[in-house]
């Protein structure tokens, strides 16, 4: 038991903890709260910087490498290789198309790793 003689209030004084009980309705109540809402928005705050974005999509270009590409325009990331890049647009192949972005328009981008 906790020793809550140091409080000024009888009712804090006198309260007697329930311990998880109490917490577990709540916890399963904001567990599928947050569940049912992770897949209804883009985390804007993963934009990437300039240049970092340039120097990577240069290495990828270069590299020939598989990637997923994050962009303002879809929720779920783009797989695949980038086919063109210039100083404002790149070129992306995916999914059997070619998609075309602005650099503006990339958030981030992730390596995509092939099992050997």
């Amino acid at each position: 038991m906790i020793d809550r003689s140091y409080l000024p209030f009888k009712a804090a004084r006198e309260y007697r903890d329930r311990g998880m009980v109490k917490w577990m309705g709540f916890f399963l109540s904001e567990h599928t709260s947050a569940l049912s809402s992770i897949g209804d928005k883009v985390d804007f705050s993963l934009k990437m910087p300039e240049e970092e974005k340039v120097f990577q999509l240069s290495q990828v270009y270069v590299n020939k490498l598989t990637i997923l590409c994050f962009t303002t325009s879809r929720k779920e990331p783009y797989c695949g290789q980038i086919c063109d890049l210039s100083d404002r647009m790149i070129h992306f192949r995916s999914e059997g198309r070619v998609h075309e972005f602005g650099l503006d328009e990339i958030l981030s981008l992730e390596l995509v790793e092939h099992a050997q």
